[in-house]
């Protein structure tokens, strides 16, 4: 990415950044209940989405071996699905509130997309009509594959479908965030054309919700989803380094807070 080299904020700097807010994010959705938790905490957590989305990007395009890439994400959502699953079960909160968070859903989808996005790619610059066609359809295909599942898994219960499947419709922030991923990937060689495409994006959440609720407050107290659009200041922060890895740290802190805040707010709401 056409950078500050050298200055601001690394991969990792980002990544505990991101996680820092995530948990603020968190613990207002597990905890508000209570009346304690300060709805400053979910406006921060309007950044930690893109945040992420933006390093999924930086993973993609640098990593050596982009199948284990797209395995371990794949990986992480069916789990994540699953234990989302068995904690409604064997762990009902009294007031009927359910785990839905699963961004690995939604990273794993935003990668498919970057996948044939390359193979397109690749299509036209070898102009290959046969492909292009082929990879216009792969576009199409994650859509379709979604509106069939929701069908299927409505007729015949078969809700484990939903648990091993990724479909576009249901994960994490739904058909737009995977659509911001693409325009992060379309654009992630200047990050100038990267924050202009984003703030666009970010102002059209505000017209959307300003147009539906015609209420200064809403956007402030209901519909706040545009304040992600101050992640951009971490992406121009970035300075295209990695920084210090430790390899599994997303992978393991999503769920396990996840599912932490969550029985301690089972307990509480006792």
């Amino acid at each position: 990415m056409d950078t500050l080299k050298h200055r601001g904020l690394n991969g990792f700097q980002l990544k505990m950044i991101g996680l820092i807010l995530m948990l603020f994010d968190h613990i207002h959705e597990f905890f508000s209940f209570t009346g304690y938790i300060p709805l400053l905490f979910k406006w921060l957590g309007r950044i930690v989405a893109p945040i992420f989305m933006f390093l999924i990007i930086e993973g993609y395009t640098h990593t050596r071996n982009k199948k284990k890439y797209m395995l371990k994400l794949y990986i992480g959502s069916v789990l994540m699905n699953i234990g989302n699953y068995l904690f409604l079960i064997y762990l009902p909160r009294a007031d009927g509130f359910t785990i839905e968070n699963n961004i690995f859903s939604t990273l794993l989808m935003i990668v498919i997309y970057m996948v044939i996005i390359d193979f397109l790619k690749r299509s036209v610059k070898q102009r290959d009509i046969m492909k292009i066609i082929l990879s216009v359809l792969f576009l199409i295909i994650p859509f379709v594959i979604g509106s069939s599942l929701i069908s299927i898994v409505n007729v015949t219960n078969f809700d484990f479908l939903n648990y091993i499947i990724p479909n576009i419709y249901l994960v994490e922030g739904g058909p737009i965030f995977v659509i911001l991923g693409i325009i992060f990937y379309i654009t992630k060689d200047n990050i100038y054309k990267l924050i202009q495409s984003y703030m666009i994006f970010c102002v059209a959440l505000l017209f959307g919700s300003f147009a539906e609720n015609f209420s200064i407050s809403d956007l402030f107290y209901e519909n706040y989803q545009w304040m992600m659009g101050f992640s951009a200041i971490f992406f121009y922060l970035y300075n295209g380094e990695k920084g210090r890895g430790i390899k599994y740290l997303f992978y393991i802190f999503y769920p396990v807070h996840i599912y932490l805040l969550y029985t301690i707010s089972c307990f509480i709401i006792k």
